[in-house]
């Protein structure tokens, strides 16, 4: 969410209309996070359950704190596709409810 922090952090200067403008957060640049950081989306969350299981000492506390790393994902999501939508409304960004279904099938 690092590219959304950056979005965040000049919408405090300037439109949303002059955001796409800026040095690294042009609507090509956009596509291309997105499609970089969507198709690794599910090999990065694997990858972070298998080392929850890994150090976690108690394997009862393991859905809880799956179900939190989730919420807490999808809370962020949330926000960065409604950024997205103000500062690049034309753009194709895969809605909150199919990321919960992604996260779902996990």
């Amino acid at each position: 969410f690092q590219f959304a922090k950056k979005i965040e952090d000049f919408m405090h200067t300037i439109t949303p209309e002059e955001i796409p403008l800026q040095l690294g957060l042009s609507k090509k640049e956009v596509r291309k996070m997105l499609k970089s950081n969507l198709s690794e989306l599910d090999k990065s969350i694997e990858a972070m359950y298998t080392k929850l299981q890994k150090n976690l000492a108690s394997k009862e506390l393991l859905p809880s704190l799956r179900d939190k790393c989730n919420k807490e994902f999808l809370d962020k999501y949330e926000s960065f596709v409604q950024l997205v939508a103000k500062v690049y409304p034309n753009e194709n960004v895969p809605e909150v409810t199919e990321m919960r279904e992604l996260l779902a099938s996990m």
